[in-house]
């Protein structure tokens, strides 16, 4: 019901994060257009995640979805997809997902600071090992309540908090931007907000826009 802006400098480099709920109200998107393009407009590059793939075959990005859904016990589907029953409960309510909205991101000039779905995979199985998928994995259609697996909540934080954490604090660092708006899921903001401080980020408290008329 309400979210704040969060601002911080690093010697002459700026940095706004802008936390983003995937599943909200139209009014929630209108704002956050509005405060990621008068960021845009005073010279912020914005940055923005986005699990995406470059696998252009079929099968092999088949198996990827699946092995990454028997770790975190969902798809990656849109949540308002009529195909994913999991969340009928917030389709029958009067919110809109960001993916059907101009929420403030422009995909064709802004810069996607986030691994790609096999990177995942990779880093994980890297980790613990092959993904081995069972016969409950194939024949459970993406969509469906997944019951394959013991979803274990160290592993899905690995893989959706930490790898990306990881990753998007390595952008910012070797970035050549001096103004970056990060635009980023609300629950990665607290801890990649202590991580910005022990990389030499300041918080600056004084500058916070908290934004509660939605």
């Amino acid at each position: 019901k309400s979210f704040a802006i969060s601002y911080y400098k690093n010697n002459e480099r700026e940095l706004a994060v802008v936390p983003m709920l995937h599943i909200n109200r139209p009014e929630f998107y209108k704002i956050t257009k509005s405060k990621i393009d008068s960021l845009r407009n005073n010279g912020y590059k914005v940055f923005y995640e986005s699990i995406e793939s470059n696998i252009n075959d079929s099968i092999q990005l088949d198996i990827i979805m699946r092995k990454f859904r028997r770790i975190t016990g969902f798809a990656l589907l849109d949540y308002m997809d009529t195909k994913n029953e999991e969340f009928k409960f917030l389709q029958n309510q009067k919110f809109v997902s960001q993916n059907e909205v101009d929420y403030g991101v422009d995909y064709d000039i802004d810069y996607r600071a986030d691994l790609n779905l096999e990177d995942l995979i990779y880093h994980y199985e890297n980790k613990y090992g092959d993904i081995i998928l069972n016969d409950c994995d194939y024949s459970t259609q993406f969509g469906k309540k997944y019951r394959c697996s013991n979803v274990e909540s160290n592993n899905v934080y690995y893989i959706l908090n930490t790898l990306r954490d990881s990753h998007v604090l390595n952008e910012i660092k070797q970035s050549d931007f001096k103004k970056i708006v990060l635009v980023y899921g609300r629950i990665h903001i607290m801890d990649l907000h202590s991580k910005f401080i022990n990389i030499g980020w300041q918080h600056q408290k004084h500058k916070t826009d908290r934004i509660t008329n939605f």
